[in-house]
């Protein structure tokens, strides 16, 4: 019986002992580096767009009609965000964690819109423990804290987003709230691309710098100026301490899932929306940002008797 062909670096048709070519030159090595990151840059940038015109209308059509269809909106977001990150932590198979989940979340998404809101933040405790509990009936190797770790970032997602809606206030505050994470996000990008320097948090990200979120910051700021003059806000400091924290609440998200996701070894959450990866990739600052401006929105409510959160992050902003 003959032994089977052993292949080596060498049996590459070149010949024995023939010389090994030359590199390139260090110039033009790095040339070609920078004609495919620009290559990869545009095409991302593409994608990006693609999808932003495709779901920014809808988003902002379900955010104008309100009640029912943004609640399922709502609801959408958060069942796709619990799908993901039971996948992240290797529990995508778990089909009793996942169904409790999406049970559960339902119900937050109804209490969240007819109940106030220590009711729904209750009710997300409670779905934390009870997904928990049904995790234990199923042989897995899968730590219980990472299944109502999910638990509690999509039913947060879920109530913020509804809880903010409400009343008559909700649109405007939802615009403000959405404009501002996406201007940050998107700036953030390009500055970080563009300008460089030292890393954010390079044991979390890599990709992330000083610099960007700098310019995610300014440019937060700016449109928050920009769009509470659109919703008829006076220019005030509230109008900007709005917009500050909500630019924080959107690279914070963003660092959060960074985090979640360099301790499972994955670069996207999942394939969902071209450019950006999965539903959690995209709605991670949004998702900080909405739950920042809730809790703003009620204290401030609370102290001046406003109906909504919504209605107080307005009257924080100066409309009131």
């Amino acid at each position: 019986m003959s032994r089977p062909k052993r292949f080596s670096l060498r049996s590459s048709g070149r010949p024995r002992g023939a010389p090994v070519p030359a590199k390139p030159p260090r110039r033009i090595r790095a040339r070609v580096r920078a004609l495919r990151e620009r290559f990869l840059f545009n095409r991302e940038m593409r994608l990006r767009l693609m999808s932003a015109a495709v779901l920014i209308p809808i988003v902002i059509t379900t955010a104008y009609l309100g009640g029912i269809p943004f609640l399922l909106l709502a609801l959408i977001i958060g069942a796709a965000v619990f799908y993901e990150w039971l996948a992240m932590v290797g529990a995508g198979g778990m089909l009793g964690p996942r169904l409790t989940g999406w049970a559960a979340l339902a119900g937050i998404a109804v209490l969240a819109h007819m109940s106030p809101l220590p009711v729904a933040l209750a009710a997300v405790a409670i779905a934390c423990g009870v997904t928990a509990a049904v995790g234990t009936l199923q042989k897995s190797f899968i730590s219980l804290r990472w299944l109502a770790a999910g638990m509690l970032y999509s039913g947060l997602a879920v109530v913020s987003l509804v809880a903010l809606r409400k009343g008559a206030d909700g649109f405007g505050a939802v615009i403000f709230v959405f404009l501002i994470a996406w201007a940050s996000d998107t700036m953030a990008f390009f500055v970080g691309r563009k300008v460089g320097g030292p890393k954010l948090w390079p044991s979390v990200s890599p990709s992330k710098t000083w610099s960007g979120a700098v310019g995610g910051f300014v440019a937060a700021i700016v449109f928050g100026a920009v769009v509470g003059n659109m919703l008829g806000v006076p220019f005030a400091a509230g109008t900007l301490i709005a917009a500050g924290l909500v630019a924080i609440g959107a690279q914070s998200g963003d660092l959060i899932e960074s985090a979640a996701k360099r301790r499972f070894s994955i670069k996207d959450a999942g394939t969902l929306i071209p450019g950006h990866g999965g539903v959690m990739d995209r709605v991670d600052g949004l998702i900080v940002s909405a739950l920042i401006s809730v809790l703003m929105g009620s204290i401030v409510a609370f102290w001046v008797s406003a109906a909504t959160p919504a209605a107080g992050l307005l009257h924080m902003m100066g409309m009131g």
